[in-house]
């Protein structure tokens, strides 16, 4: 049984989530990091089920992300 805090198992999970979004898209981690914490927290006040908040917040990330960088090329 693992006997780590809930929230930092969903830290350690949104840790990667950022690092491979980041790798995907190819940019550094420290540019996906602040996009997907706002788009998780805007999720986790206004979704009314929250058992996908982990999959919206990625897709919407993606999105935003896309668009940065279509809008810089």
């Amino acid at each position: 049984m693992n006997n780590e805090p809930i929230h930092s198992q969903y830290l350690d999970e949104g840790q990667s989530i950022i690092a491979l979004l980041a790798h995907e898209f190819n940019i550094p981690i420290e540019q996906v990091a602040p996009i997907y914490a706002n788009v998780s927290a805007e999720l986790e006040r206004t979704a009314r089920i929250k058992a996908f908040i982990g999959v919206l917040a990625i897709r919407r990330t993606r999105i935003i992300l896309s668009r940065q960088l279509n809008s810089t090329r």
